[in-house]
């Protein structure tokens, strides 16, 4: 019985081997089919669509299939034979010594000469001696890489087992095993199913410019993913199975669809689809709407306070009077528009308990816009109090991520679109720069996001991690090129450090400095002069109005208060007066925003579009650069 088993195993093995040299590989041309070259090479199509599953959906031109080889000139499908001579036999002619001299075996003299099996070799035969071709055999498991199909076949070879196997083919065991559930103990001959590693990588590159890779940072979760890169988490899931067996954690690596602004696409530098709303007025009923704002009334109005000192003390309380006195502006040039306008005015205290109280106390079915709450929690609680009604619900400030009902409108872009339009921006004349990437800790997603999207570029590493050195920059600049600086932070000594190296160094190398995040630093701390030395560009919710250009709103609110107007009065004004515009052009807000085009006003613009979750963003951004004299300039 041992024998037996022997003798199998031998015979499976040699069969393999003999199997293993008999195929080719042959890319596919234009016009091609698997008939026409099943006909080529002298094989059956089914012959092919077995060594090539995946030919069988037809899309086959450019591809490589394994084909077996036809056949050869002893008859024998597969052999190397190139041809034979013939071999007249001398005195004392043994098997052994033409086999020596001709430097084959004595079974290749039997195999091509089968009469030598029963008779004795005798003087003056004449037999055939093969020549074989001398070129290296190849291996079918070699030659299957070459097809382009991702799904491959391998023979197992004596002495192979699952690990080197799967590590040839860039698997796991794990994979190998699910690709092969009836696998069993491996058996020399044995054929498997495979990945084809080459076909996965050119995958993997064909999808590089729909997918990122992100490393998972600590205390992140399903939540704060899902609405960072806006993706639900089912899809979450099936692109990262390990994450339903594993679960998230710090430091895992997650394949993320790219965001829009990291997938090629250019910002068209020029002006924009502006529309005047007032031309499309058809909606002239009275307009209702509520503004919702923290002045802590209950706390000014005491009369144990110094009323003045108070002011100066409640930084919140002088943002909403200016931009109460904004919506007031606003009203009131709706009104001389003919389109009358009844507003009404709830103080939330910055309490949500008593944000609740007011929705509780007023009926706000009959309200056709919401401007307000101030802070998150409270617009996020008003949003879904009244989602129900379908009601508008505006958010005036806040740039972060909120997370309210369809009904909730965020009129600040996110730091996200704002990051969008810078980065799509310098891709679309990034040629011929040489771009540097600097950021501090707390940025370092943004930073890992840039080098994603600009793999030349040069990330700055600070040799000292207490500060920026000069150094540190000249090491990356360059004196042939023009040179791009992204300076993502809000640290003050980063931010001073940076500017006042580049600033310096300005005079020997072309630079021009960049930020998506125009942080307080560079108005306090920075010089204006530095900036504009380095052509300041930055992204911006806001463009800041020309004082000497002839402004209706401006010369009204200067008359009426004797002052200029704050940026958050004109953000007040702007705001206010949009949503009433645009309730003007259609029967509710959601309505308007289906005509295409950016609304521009004093200072703000708004061009809305539907999240998938969640409400409605704006990503008007304005990109500004600081040109000569200080001057100003809007890029886009």
């Amino acid at each position: 019985m041992r024998k037996l088993v022997i003798c199998l195993l031998v015979a499976v093995f040699f069969n393999a081997f003999a199997f293993a040299q008999s195929y080719k590989t042959h890319r596919v041309q234009e016009g091609e089919t698997v008939s026409s070259i099943a006909k080529k090479y002298d094989v059956t199509e089914e012959a092919i669509y077995k060594l090539n599953p995946d030919a069988k959906n037809g899309k086959i031109v450019a591809t490589v299939l394994v084909i077996p080889f036809g056949e050869t000139p002893d008859g024998v499908s597969g052999s190397n034979v190139l041809r034979f001579k013939e071999y007249e036999v001398e005195p004392k002619g043994t098997l052994y010594s033409i086999a020596k001299e001709n430097h084959i075996s004595v079974e290749d003299l039997k195999k091509y000469n089968p009469y030598l099996y029963k008779e004795e070799l005798g003087q003056g035969d004449r037999i055939r001696i093969p020549i074989f071709n001398k070129r290296e055999v190849v291996d079918f498991n070699e030659s299957v890489q070459n097809s382009t199909f991702k799904n491959l076949k391998h023979i197992v070879l004596p002495k192979e087992g699952k690990y080197r196997i799967a590590k040839k083919y860039g698997m796991t065991v794990e994979e190998l095993e699910a690709l092969n559930p009836q696998m069993g103990d491996l058996q020399p001959g044995q054929v498997l199913n495979v990945n084809n590693p080459k076909a996965i990588a050119e995958e993997k590159e064909a999808n590089s410019d729909k997918f990122l890779s992100y490393e998972v940072q600590p205390k992140e979760t399903f939540y704060s993913l899902t609405r960072q890169f806006n993706i639900s988490k089912d899809s979450l899931e099936e692109l990262n199975p390990q994450l339903a067996k594993e679960g998230l954690e710090a430091g895992m690596t997650l394949k993320i669809p790219k965001p829009d602004y990291l997938k090629g696409d250019t910002l068209s530098v020029g002006n924009k689809n502006i529309i005047k709303l007032e031309k499309y007025i058809t909606n002239t009923s009275p307009k209702r709407i509520a503004i919702m704002l923290p002045f802590n009334l209950q706390e000014f109005q005491r009369d144990s306070i110094d009323k003045a000192e108070q002011l100066k003390k409640d930084r919140v309380l002088r943002i909403s009077l200016d931009f109460y006195s904004g919506v007031i502006a606003a009203i009131d040039s709706i009104e001389k528009m003919g389109i009358s306008v009844k507003a009404k005015i709830f103080d939330t205290q910055q309490s949500t308990s008593h944000v609740k109280k007011l929705l509780n106390e007023e009926n706000f079915e009959n309200y056709q816009a919401i401007i307000g709450p101030l802070l998150t929690s409270n617009l996020e609680e008003v949003s879904k109090a009244l989602a129900s009604y379908d009601i508008p619900v505006l958010s005036p400030l806040t740039n972060s991520e909120l997370h309210g009902k369809d009904n909730l409108y965020q009129t600040r872009p996110s730091a996200m679109v704002m990051e969008k339009a810078l980065v799509t921006y310098i891709d679309s004349l990034k040629e011929g720069k040489n771009i540097l990437i600097l950021t501090d800790e707390k940025h370092s997603y943004l930073r890992d996001k840039l080098a994603y999207r600009f793999p030349n570029a040069n990330v700055i590493k600070q040799s000292n991690k207490e500060y920026l050195q000069r150094k540190d920059l000249t090491n990356a600049l360059s004196k042939d090129k023009e040179n791009w600086v992204i300076l993502e932070s809000d640290e003050l000594g980063l931010i001073s450090n940076a500017t006042s190296y580049l600033n310096s160094m300005a005079d020997n190398y072309k630079i021009r400095l960049f930020t998506s995040n125009k942080s307080e630093p560079y108005d306090d701390e920075v010089s204006n002069q530095y900036l504009s030395n380095l052509k300041f560009t930055y992204a911006s919710v806001a463009r800041e109005y020309d004082l000497k250009t002839r402004n209706g709103f401006a010369e009204a609110y200067s008359k009426n208060y004797g002052i200029i107007p704050s940026k958050y009065a004109v953000r007040g004004f702007d705001i206010t007066f949009d949503v009433l515009l645009r309730l003007a052009t259609a029967e509710n807000l959601a309505e308007s925003i289906k005509r295409e085009g950016t609304t521009e006003y004093v200072e703000n613009r708004f061009n809305y579009h539907k999240k998938m979750i969640g409400g409605y963003y704006n990503d008007a951004v304005y990109l500004i650069e600081y040109g000569e004299n200080l001057e100003l300039k809007v890029l886009n």
